[in-house]
């Protein structure tokens, strides 16, 4: 065991020499734990630490918390983050731990989030952008007093528009939701998803369709609006136009065979 004035020489108390006189910064208890453990490696005193600790560490994952992720999976990489730190402490060199473990435990949530919090895989440049741009747009909400544009953290972050704009579509890799889950209305959010409309595949067709038919004029425009805008039969637009049935039927494939050959094979 260290002797009290052993102990006293380690025990942080300020960052210049002048502050020797100041109270410590930690608890004299707490601080014979570290002591014991950097030199023993025991169990127990590695437990009697996590538990000390255990409530900063949750703290420090609560801050890095964003909508969507399970506090519970943050919990536990802070948790694990701090015992490496407890392994790695070396109380001679005189400073506080927690001064020791924030890098450690905050490095470890960041990781985490860049290797498991992305549902959708994104290049890594980007990834790395995209947290750099959630950290900047959090200190602006505080300077400007509300969400900053995406010019203004293009500005602030000295970089092009089109790299905010991209990181932030990146962020969105982050939400996804289960076709299964329901929304306010309690509808599936599977159901509001709409199905492929087959009419898109003939539009083609239709707009080659109907620049053909401004082509034709006269008689043989009136014969198509009357046989397939008003679906009047060939004896009927036969009476109507003053001609016998054959000639309509004549005038009608002729009239058909015009239009294919403009609008090509499909």
């Amino acid at each position: 065991m260290h002797d009290a004035e052993s102990l006293e020489r380690t025990i942080p108390r300020g960052r210049h020499e002048r502050d020797e006189d100041q109270t410590p910064a930690v608890d004299q208890r707490v601080w014979l734990d570290h002591l014991e453990f950097a030199r023993t490696g025991d169990a127990a005193v590695l437990a009697r630490l996590v538990a000390e600790y255990e409530r900063y560490a949750r703290s420090l994952a609560r801050r890095m918390w964003r909508d969507g992720e399970p506090s519970e999976d943050l919990d536990q990489v802070a948790l694990e983050a701090l015992v490496v730190a407890l392994r790695r402490f070396d109380p001679e060199r005189g400073i506080p731990f927690p001064a020791f473990a924030t890098p450690t435990i905050l490095g470890s949530l960041r990781r985490h989030y860049r290797d498991q919090g992305w549902l959708v895989r994104v290049p890594r440049r980007v990834h790395e952008f995209a947290v750099a741009e959630r950290d900047t747009t959090d200190r602006l909400v505080v300077r400007l007093g509300r969400q900053p544009t995406a010019a203004e953290l293009a500005t602030e972050m000295c970089v092009d528009l089109d790299v905010v704009l991209e990181a932030q579509d990146a962020l969105h890799a982050r939400n996804t939701r289960s076709f299964e889950a329901a929304g306010p209305d309690g509808q599936l959010l599977g159901d509001q998803v709409g199905a492929e409309d087959g009419r898109l595949s003939a539009s083609v067709d239709r707009v080659a369709l109907m620049e053909a038919i401004r082509t034709i004029d006269g008689p043989a425009k009136e014969l198509l609006h009357l046989y397939f805008f008003e679906e009047r039969s060939q004896s009927d637009i036969a009476e109507h136009l003053g001609i016998s049935q054959m000639q309509v039927s004549r005038l009608l494939s002729a009239v058909l065979r015009r239009l294919r050959s403009q609008v090509g094979p499909r």
